[in-house]
């Protein structure tokens, strides 16, 4: 009887032992493959997760409407890319860039020309080397508006008047500068007030400005739009040979606004443009920057009905060189296309 029972125990640790081994040896492949797949699932995903930080312009403006239907399209297309848009400036956006504040932003070419070469407001950080160009889109251009019924027909008639360049230290405010230095002026020939835009507008509304000297801005640009509703307007052209001394400077060029882009101005008008465009720093990697060239370019049709502005723009452009190196990933993209050869 003890011999019996003594036999049943055996046999049942030799069972359990058994089914234990056999357990061991069944679930193993099953963690090793669900590891490969993990590692599968990593590698196919394609970039590492980001959030990106882009730097756009204050509430309602142009870069902070476009920067987010951008931005809306770049996380669509790639689920492994986050983020937001963050208001600031010009200056800021890319002294942002360089300092890791953002990891992508909107600037100007003059603006970024200036950043580049240690030149005007970033001459106390020195040169900003380690900015890449991404994507080149509208043009900012001329729009020195004054009444049509008033005696201001030319740039050096502006000489006493009560003009806005818009706020210190923009584009809009350098290349102001450089216009007044063409014509052998300078600010203190003017009665200069450095307001918001669209303070600026209702300034020259209620008739505490005479012009608005707004040399850098997209078209049809909004606080245009507004005075040009209250009374006529007229737009002054730049003569050739100021145009030809303004556009010596880095990032600016000669541009034409074509008639008709506002209500009473029914003729071009000459000036210079300095291109909008994003930039990021140097070491951004490179399939993330592909990744947002890429989905910019494919969804760039859209871009026109949210912005009037890109209108003014060709998908090809994005490509255009505006004086600073371009990210490697941007690259690979434009010459994918044939944009760049």
């Amino acid at each position: 009887m003890f011999a019996r029972k003594k036999l049943l125990v055996s046999m049942l640790v030799i069972s359990l032992m058994l089914f234990t081994g056999c357990g061991t040896k069944s679930t193993s492949p099953e963690k090793t493959t669900s590891k490969a797949n993990e590692a599968q699932e990593t590698k196919s995903s394609g970039s590492q997760a980001i959030d990106l930080r882009w730097g756009t312009i204050t509430a309602g403006g142009a870069w902070q409407v476009i920067g987010n239907a951008m931005l809306e399209d770049v996380k669509k297309s790639n689920p492994n890319i986050s983020g937001s848009t963050l208001p600031s400036t010009t200056t800021g956006n890319v002294l942002g860039v360089h300092k890791g504040k953002f990891d992508i932003a909107f600037s100007i070419a003059d603006t970024t020309a200036a950043a580049w070469n240690g030149e005007g407001y970033f001459k106390p950080t020195g040169k900003l080397d380690d900015i890449r160009e991404v994507a080149a889109f509208y043009p900012q251009s001329t729009h020195i508006v004054v009444w049509a019924d008033s005696n201001i027909n030319s740039i050096a008639d502006l000489k006493g008047k009560r003009v806005s360049p818009g706020a210190k230290g923009l584009s809009c405010d350098v290349e102001f500068q450089r216009l007044l230095k063409a014509y052998g002026m300078s600010l203190n020939d003017v009665k200069v007030s450095y307001l918001g835009f669209d303070d600026a507008a209702q300034q020259m509304i209620d008739g505490h400005l005479d012009a608005l000297a707004l040399v850098t801005v997209p078209p049809p640009y909004a606080p245009v739009i507004s005075v040009g509703s209250q009374r006529a307007i007229k737009l002054l052209s730049i003569p050739d040979d100021k145009i030809a001394e303004m556009v010596k400077y880095q990032g600016v060029q000669s541009y034409e606004l074509p008639a008709g882009t506002y209500k009473d101005v029914d003729y071009p008008v000459k000036g210079i443009m300095s291109r909008s465009h994003i930039i990021v720093r140097k070491d951004m990697p490179d399939d993330v920057v592909y990744n947002i060239v890429k989905s910019i370019a494919e969804n760039f049709p859209r871009y026109k009905e949210v912005l009037a502005s890109m209108k003014f723009a060709k998908v090809e452009e994005m490509a255009t060189d505006v004086g600073i190196p371009m990210h490697p990933g941007a690259l690979k993209y434009y010459k994918e296309k044939g944009w760049i050869k």
